[in-house]
């Protein structure tokens, strides 16, 4: 596996990073998602190792509440926070998700960005876990049932989510980072964010379909890793039926 390369994403961590490539899967004659109203967030920085992971998670955070995202539906976890309840680990996590829960015009949306482990998913350093791909089935089952849903894993090999069955659902959009079996890159002190994390922040649009964000994303990682002389990771998303027209808060 391309050592040098896995090396680039485990600097200063315990483990690597996950991630995946565009690949839209919604029919083209799917119906509409009821419309959405309003939205809550979880947004998770799952690894300290270096500071990209929490920049994205703060300044996501002021995009939403730009957006009118009300700042008590935004729940933020963060590797580097004070010990409390804003510190990502697994039982912080468990505590938060609640909060998606909403109405029939809510729509749920969860960020994770961190270090990955291969085969596994996105890592919660302070817990030293894994976050695979049924833990966050699990999560957004409970949180959110049947509302419209945008999970958001970026990380090294991060397509192990958009590839998992269970999280394949007809309410769900799942965006990943990198392919199941490709790091992703940007994960460095000298880096504000990562890649991908730059370029979901650099074409997030409140309105645009989540479609052509996904697209836009995956474009602008492309460009970023050619200039930069990476190879290609593969940024994956899964669209369910019941969302494929879904629009970005």
């Amino acid at each position: 596996m391309m050592p040098s390369l896995v090396a680039r994403c485990l600097a200063g961590a315990l483990l690597v990073l996950t991630s995946a490539c565009v690949q839209q899967q919604a029919p083209s004659a799917s119906p509409a998602a009821a419309p959405v109203l309003s939205w809550k967030a979880l947004l998770i920085g799952g690894d300290d190792a270096q500071p990209v992971f929490s920049n994205a998670v703060d300044t996501l955070q002021q995009r939403l509440a730009a957006f009118g995202v009300a700042a008590q539906d935004i729940a933020v976890l963060k590797s580097d926070a004070p010990p409390g309840e804003g510190v990502a680990n697994r039982a912080n996590v468990e505590r938060q998700v609640h909060r998606l829960a909403g109405t029939a015009a809510t729509g749920c949306f969860v960020f994770i960005t961190a270090h990955g482990y291969p085969r596994g998913g996105l890592v919660l350093a302070r817990s030293r876990i894994v976050i695979r791909p049924g833990d966050l089935d699990r999560l957004l089952e409970r949180a959110c049932g049947a509302l419209p849903t945008v999970a958001i894993a970026s990380g090294c090999f991060s397509g192990v989510y958009t590839d998992d069955a269970t999280l394949r659902r007809p309410n769900r959009i799942v965006l990943a980072a990198a392919r199941a079996d490709l790091p992703s890159f940007g994960c460095s002190a000298s880096e504000r964010y990562t890649y991908y994390d730059r370029c979901f922040l650099d074409v997030l649009q409140q309105g645009a379909p989540w479609q052509a964000i996904a697209a836009r994303v995956s474009q602008c990682v492309s460009g970023i890793e050619r200039r930069s002389g990476d190879p290609p990771s593969h940024p994956q998303a899964f669209f369910g039926a019941a969302v494929a027209r879904l629009a970005a808060f």
